[in-house]
């Protein structure tokens, strides 16, 4: 089964090959190769991938909240992966500088006294030095989530745990703070 749609596979053959073809052929073609896939889809019925996450700071989701920065206001937040937890939440005049999310990083380790197994962030530059921090800290360790696997890059928006923080934040405190301000 495709994992994507036809206009995606129309994108993709107009732009890797020689080939120019509408996104009619497109549909007509999926249609006959992956009956299944157009049927989900169609029904709005999509397959979702299933999170697993081993235990309690076994990975650790860190983001940037920006919805408040009309009002002055970055957030930046790191989540448990398993209990969807929060282990930090910090606002400050800005979340895109990486000094700073590295002090919040580096107070969320003094604080719980370890090392993070699987830090999970987006590829945004103010997650640099966290990253350049968790691969070193974890360097020497001698299981298969040490050094560069302990650092995990991935879209922000395929973030879930961070994506439904967000959702929870805005829901709850947003409209508070719009009229606040």
């Amino acid at each position: 089964m495709a994992v994507c749609g036809y206009k995606t596979i129309w994108k993709l053959v107009n732009t890797t090959t020689n080939a120019k073809v509408t996104q009619e052929t497109t549909r007509c073609v999926c249609k006959v190769i992956d009956p299944e896939g157009v049927a989900l889809r169609s029904a709005h019925r999509l397959r979702r991938r299933v999170y697993t996450n081993k235990g309690l700071n076994f990975t650790i989701h860190i983001d940037g909240y920006n919805k408040l920065k009309p009002f002055g206001i970055a957030i930046h937040v790191a989540v448990d992966g398993f209990s969807s937890c929060v282990l930090w939440l910090e606002a400050c005049y800005s979340n895109n500088d990486p000094r700073i999310i590295a002090g919040f990083f580096i107070n969320f380790v003094k604080r719980i006294g370890r090392l993070l197994r699987l830090v999970r962030g987006d590829a945004g530059t103010e997650n640099v030095w966290v990253r350049a921090m968790q691969i070193a800290f974890r360097f020497n360790d001698r299981d298969n989530m040490s050094g560069m696997n302990s650092y995990t890059t991935g879209r922000s928006t395929g973030n879930q745990r961070i994506e439904r923080f967000g959702v929870n934040l805005k829901s709850q405190i947003y409209c508070v703070l719009e009229e606040l301000f």
